[in-house]
């Protein structure tokens, strides 16, 4: 784009948001490859409200290389045909009448040629793509760091590879040996309430953990995650003293994730008594929503998950207790508040579902946890793990045998909150709510009645 087509933008900036819609804009532009997914990310996360949006998306198309001009032309003149007025090469020529030399000669030279054809993307046609991503693009989010165009270039790319392909993974258990850094004390009897009914947990179909866990960023838009594949080896050896078959994955993209997820929903493996679902990743809290950021630089959404193994969505869990672990940032603010050298610190049953219940609540048997409280940071040290991971493992093999899930994740929270880091006593506070979990849920390891 030239000096003159940049001026005309800018100038005329208030009309154009004006005479646009944000949002049809910014699909057409994504459409006509004049602007990556990664690109409208950092539109999407860094500014608030839409008029922002709007304006830093005509900013944005200023920059988009000699051709960008004419792609807005084509857009404006089929979908704004007010804005196409202001813009069409008539304008250019009044506009900048002034800036010709003294031979009468313009200083700048205009992209547009009117025999020119249109230029038509080759993605333009395709009408799911337009769909997918206007269902999609405010969910997607590049993460904690600027990037340049370049980067924006290269990291659109290998997103779009690694989901055209689709996932490259099959389900599958985890059966690689891990170190048992910390012993599960067993059971001798089903633990019962005094009050209260308990899940049943008492075969040797005990449970099923799907662990997810991003160690690694696609052209490094997050901070590697070290102290991950500590924290991978005490989850996984704790899961499996306590019964559960686990499937275990790291660095998946968000076609990888949905893939698993179906696989998982329709295998037998999810006929058992517990399904828990385990989340290391970088994250933040904006707009109200959890964020997880995937290997891709795609978003996954916590409430996603929550729906997708909802009563609606994943009958064969009707009735079980569902747990499910999020040891994610929820923000970049410190909680200020054992001491940890800061150099080596990072922030961060079965109904027959042939015959459910009736009046059956869309949520329901559902526990959540996160390692820390929205707007906050999660830490993690770069040798022994997540806070929340070490400490949720060293309390849960001490007293899973008598202790039920959610007085253990009480414990797990007064445990981590010992922890600070010796720079600035930065410390974490753990949340959980529930949602319909009114029954108890005690984990009962070593112990089967089969």
């Amino acid at each position: 784009m030239n000096q003159i087509e940049r001026q005309i933008i800018l100038r005329q900036m208030d009309q154009l948001i004006q005479k646009t819609n944000y949002h049809g804009l910014l699909i057409e532009c994504f459409n006509r490859r004049m602007l990556s997914e990664v690109m409208i990310n950092i539109i999407e996360d860094r500014y608030q409200n839409e008029a922002t949006k709007h304006k830093k998306l005509f900013e944005k198309i200023t920059k988009r290389g000699p051709t960008a001009y004419q792609t807005l032309l084509d857009i404006c003149q089929k979908d704004f045909p007010a804005a196409y007025a202001l813009l069409k090469p008539v304008n250019i020529t009044n506009t900048f009448a002034n800036s010709s030399n003294s031979n009468g000669q313009e200083k700048y030279h205009s992209t547009y040629n009117p025999n020119r054809q249109r230029s038509v993307s080759a993605n333009l046609g395709d009408s799911n793509r337009s769909v997918e991503f206007h269902r999609k693009f405010r969910n997607l989010s590049i993460g904690s760091r600027s990037v340049s165009e370049e980067d924006d270039l290269k990291n659109n790319n290998s997103l779009r590879e690694t989901t055209d392909k689709g996932s490259k993974y099959l389900l599958e258990l985890f059966e690689e040996k891990v170190p048992d850094l910390y012993k599960v004390e067993l059971t001798t009897r089903h633990q019962r309430h005094r009050l209260l009914q308990v899940y049943e947990m008492r075969s040797r179909n005990r449970g099923v953990v799907f662990i997810l866990n991003i160690i690694n960023y696609i052209n490094d838009t997050h901070p590697v995650r070290n102290g991950a594949r500590t924290d991978k080896n005490n989850l996984i050896s704790l899961f499996r003293q306590l019964g559960f078959k686990v499937f275990y994955y790291e660095d998946l993209t968000s076609a990888d994730f949905i893939k698993l997820v179906e696989q998982l929903k329709v295998s037998e493996h999810l006929s058992t008594e517990c399904f828990a679902f385990y989340a290391l990743a970088h994250g933040n809290h904006t707009n109200g929503q959890d964020r997880i950021y995937l290997h891709d630089n795609s978003v996954l959404f916590v409430e996603e998950i929550l729906v997708k193994f909802n009563n609606a969505n994943c009958r064969k869990l009707i009735g079980k207790p569902k747990l499910f672990f999020f040891s994610i940032c929820r923000g970049d603010k410190a909680d200020y508040g054992t001491l940890r050298p800061s150099e080596d610190t990072e922030r961060d049953g079965m109904i027959n579902p042939m015959n459910p219940p009736t009046n059956m609540p869309t949520f329901a048997d559902m526990f959540i946890c996160f390692s820390t409280v929205p707007g906050f940071a999660a830490h993690r040290d770069l040798r022994n793990g997540s806070w929340f991971v070490e400490s949720m493992c060293e309390v849960w093999a001490k007293h899973a045998h008598d202790t039920d899930v959610e007085q253990l994740m009480k414990l797990v929270g007064k445990h981590t909150s010992m922890y600070r880091t010796v720079q600035n006593n930065a410390l974490q506070t753990l949340a959980s709510e529930q949602r319909g979990f009114f029954d108890i849920l005690y984990l009962n390891p070593g112990y089967n009645a089969d």
